[in-house]
């Protein structure tokens, strides 16, 4: 399914309104969900990069080591690296090993729908600290192993 149609990034979109972020206060710090267009599909040029079963797409500080050593960065000068969970529990433990604030992962499991499950959502922080998330929209040729079955 195509996540600029997705019933539930719809709804995220309509909360959004006219600035197509929405913002949640997490202690001192923010969790983001920029759902512009262009955004959307800028992630989606770096996805079609990577393997179609990925299912997160990550800001790195470095491209070579494992995952679990990186630490999630702002976009420019990252590396992006895409990479499967199975399930949102381990996305959010992903995260926190990657230098997330627990609370900030917390807020990333239960405001993005689909994660770890049929949609691809993209992660970074902003130069403020903020967690960002975006969702991903897939080309047309580009399914889950859920979608698949």
């Amino acid at each position: 399914m195509n996540v600029l149609t997705d019933p539930r990034i719809e709804s995220l979109r309509k909360t959004a309104g006219e600035s197509g972020k929405l913002e949640y206060a997490v202690g001192t710090n923010y969790f983001q969900i920029n759902l512009l267009n262009e955004n959307i599909n800028l992630w989606k040029q770096t996805f079609q990069q990577n393997n179609p079963t990925d299912n997160l797409l990550l800001a790195c500080d470095k491209n070579t080591e494992d995952l679990l050593i990186s630490k999630l960065t702002w976009v420019v000068g990252s590396a992006i690296r895409g990479t499967r969970v199975s399930n949102a529990t381990e996305a959010k433990k992903l995260l926190t090993h990657m230098g997330v604030a627990n609370e900030l992962a917390k807020a990333a499991v239960e405001h993005c729908p689909g994660l770890a499950e049929d949609l691809v959502w993209a992660f970074y922080l902003e130069r403020h600290g903020w967690l960002t998330a975006t969702p991903v929209a897939r080309s047309d040729n580009q399914t889950t192993r859920t979608e698949e079955r």
